[in-house]
């Protein structure tokens, strides 16, 4: 029974990241869209792709989420953003 905690854990951590809650610890570039606005916590995004984004974000009234570009451009959305808007976004922020 000892690795019944060490089990419960492992699912956590694969729930959280896997549903989108939290942005993935390796990405190299996180943005954070909150209330007041889109910011970069991680990572560097030019200013006219931040801009173009945070537009995107708001024309679709999203209020909380993140943005994390991994290694390789894998870019990775929390589930608050819509899927109708993950390719415009990707656009925007790889071709920066």
């Amino acid at each position: 029974m000892w690795w019944l905690p060490g089990i419960c854990l492992v699912a956590l951590v694969v729930a959280v990241f896997g549903f989108g809650l939290v942005p993935p610890a390796h990405a190299k570039t996180v943005l954070r869209m909150t209330s007041d606005g889109l910011r970069v916590t991680r990572g560097l995004v030019t200013a006219t792709a931040r801009e173009h984004a945070a537009t995107i974000l708001a024309e679709a009234r999203v209020s909380k989420g993140f943005i994390a570009i991994a290694p390789g451009n894998r870019v990775l959305f929390s589930r608050s953003i819509p899927a109708s808007l993950h390719q415009r976004l990707r656009n925007v922020l790889l071709n920066q």
